[in-house]
């Protein structure tokens, strides 16, 4: 695994400005959620129309499937994989892990099983959100070459081709929550630090095989803070997101509407 560079400060972009201050992921979950409450955080099209998701219902979702993990034994350090298309579930993954202070390694969904299993056993993967049956069947594909591989969560059902489905984990998680253990999810939550390893993303391997790059919290809320300064948007704005999250200029273009 290789570290990424520094971050760019907007000091070094917008003249006689101020570096952000140092930041997380985390942070930056709550502080929308809590500064703006949208009724229409995320759309997803489903039978041809764009349905709106709250951010309440996004923030319930993330805690009950980040409280699911946690009683799954996933806990701060852990490296859990993401191998999906874009979908409302692949941010509700990540910030689940980042928010336990897990890091996640995002998978293109376009890789064949050896090149997933060979990521898998770098990064020391315990667990896997997969979206589809064809994702799912890769995984069941290269389990057996994963030893470190405990737990394979589906977005979609896909029988016997996965441990649980996403939808299970978030009922598990609301099962357990009581406003003690929430409280210890948040305060756990927001005691990352900006220098806490966030992701792992992993190189083409076009000259040899994939390296993993570590990125940090503050490596990705960095260039958030930076691109506000450059690019603003208002509430009233509208993302598509195009390229794959698994590809970080479209991870953080979410995370900065997010925040927006």
């Amino acid at each position: 695994m290789t570290t990424a560079s520094a971050p760019v400060h907007s000091s070094q972009i917008v003249s006689g400005g101020p570096p952000p201050e140092p930041g997380t992921l985390t942070e930056l979950f709550f502080d929308a959620v809590k500064k703006y409450d949208k009724p229409d955080a995320m759309l997803v099209k489903r039978a041809g129309r764009y349905e709106p998701i709250s951010s309440a219902e996004i923030l319930r979702r993330v805690q009950h499937a980040a409280l699911g993990l946690a009683s799954m034994g996933v806990k701060k350090g852990d490296r859990v994989g993401i191998l999906s298309e874009n979908r409302p579930e692949w941010a509700i993954a990540d910030y689940a892990a980042l928010t336990n202070g897990v890091t996640d390694v995002p998978i293109y969904p376009t890789l064949p099983p050896d090149q997933v299993a060979y990521i898998f056993n770098d990064a020391g993967v315990i667990a896997v959100f997969v979206s589809t049956a064809a994702q799912a069947a890769k995984i069941a594909e290269i389990r057996s070459q994963v030893p470190s591989l405990l737990h394979v969560i589906s977005f979609d059902e896909v029988g016997a081709a996965a441990d649980i489905t996403l939808a299970k984990l978030e009922q598990r998680g609301a099962a357990i929550e009581t406003p003690q253990s929430v409280e210890q999810y948040r305060a756990n939550a927001l005691s990352v630090k900006p220098d806490d390893l966030a992701t792992l993303i992993y190189t083409s391997g076009t000259t040899g095989n994939p390296k993993g790059v570590m990125l940090t919290h503050n490596n990705i809320r960095s260039n958030v803070e930076v691109t506000r300064c450059k690019m603003p948007f208002e509430a009233s704005d509208v993302a598509l997101s195009f390229l794959p999250l698994s590809h970080i200029f479209q991870r953080m273009g979410d995370y900065l509407m997010w925040a927006t």
